[in-house]
């Protein structure tokens, strides 16, 4: 792989030197850049960079026997995402709205992937959660997660990324890459049973 330095942005703090750092594959496969903890940056090319990633290790998922009947209680359904369904465009950019992020252009962007595939939730017929993911070949790589939160019961967020692990496993793929997770970014996902995360040199539970 060719190491890419970002100077443009860096700093100095501390008398420390802070600077951006990427990789641009040359052989590697998703599979393996995933594994020792590097993430894909939506920009092309598509550069990959460190970061405290974290997944879900299916093999240590423990649910309680509420979860697994709640669980139990959601429709799921897998299928192509296409750039033209607009029922499922709505259903991420309406939830975005009301959360308040700042990840329309991200959605965008991912969109131009040809191999985007979408975890559908329903409850009572209704759809409550949307994830849309990357299938490679020994594992999977979730993007956005979009779902509805006037149903207290369950934790759409976190049981829509077991879905999609179980799914993995489903496929013979018992790892789910879930991008990064800081105290001060997507904290939950190191909430989620099952899930591993990056420290630099090795995966650990928390």
């Amino acid at each position: 792989m060719k190491i890419i330095f970002d100077h443009l942005h860096g700093h100095v703090k501390n008398d420390r030197v802070f600077c951006e750092a990427f990789v641009l594959p040359e052989g590697e496969t998703e599979d393996e850049l995933l594994e020792l903890g590097f993430l894909p940056n939506i920009q092309p090319p598509i550069y990959w960079y460190q970061a405290k990633s974290c997944r879900i290790n299916n093999d240590k998922i423990k649910l309680s026997y509420k979860r697994r009947k709640l669980l139990s209680e959601l429709e799921v359904r897998v299928f192509p995402y296409e750039k033209n369904n607009e029922e499922v465009n709505l259903f991420f950019q309406r939830y975005f709205q009301r959360k308040k992020f700042n990840l329309l252009d991200y959605y965008d962007n991912n969109s131009n992937f040809g191999d985007l595939k979408i975890i559908e939730l329903k409850h009572n017929g209704e759809v409550v959660a949307l994830t849309r993911f990357r299938e490679f070949k020994k594992v999977l790589l979730g993007l956005e997660t979009a779902f509805l939160e006037n149903i207290p019961k369950f934790s759409l967020g976190k049981d829509a990324i077991l879905a999609l692990s179980n799914y993995g496993k489903t496929q013979s793929k018992n790892l789910l890459y879930i991008y990064e997770s800081y105290e001060n970014y997507f904290p939950y996902k190191l909430e989620i049973t099952g899930c591993e995360y990056w420290e630099g040199e090795k995966w650990i539970t928390p």
